[in-house]
């Protein structure tokens, strides 16, 4: 058997793509450049996506939200003015 373990050799074409085997269509890496001729490369795994809120949910976080003081304005002169 070999001693030295052999190593998979790839071009570039004319639009500078690379063929990675085993990599499925769509999916993403991060590039750089370690030094002089070799690069590495990463790659990268999508955030899991967010379900988008429903106008029902936005108008209940908007009615449960602190946009106004909960205290009355009486309250609120005496708590900001100094004596």
């Amino acid at each position: 058997m070999w001693e030295i373990p052999t190593m998979k050799i790839t071009t570039i074409d004319t639009k500078r793509r690379l063929v990675l085997p085993g990599a499925q269509p769509g999916e993403t890496y991060a590039v750089w450049q370690d030094h002089a001729g070799h690069y590495e490369l990463a790659k990268v795994m999508p955030a899991p996506k967010k379900d988008k809120p429903t106008p029902r949910r936005i108008d209940a976080l908007m009615k449960s939200a602190a946009l106004t003081p909960k205290i009355s304005s009486e309250e609120l002169r005496t708590h900001t003015r100094e004596p």
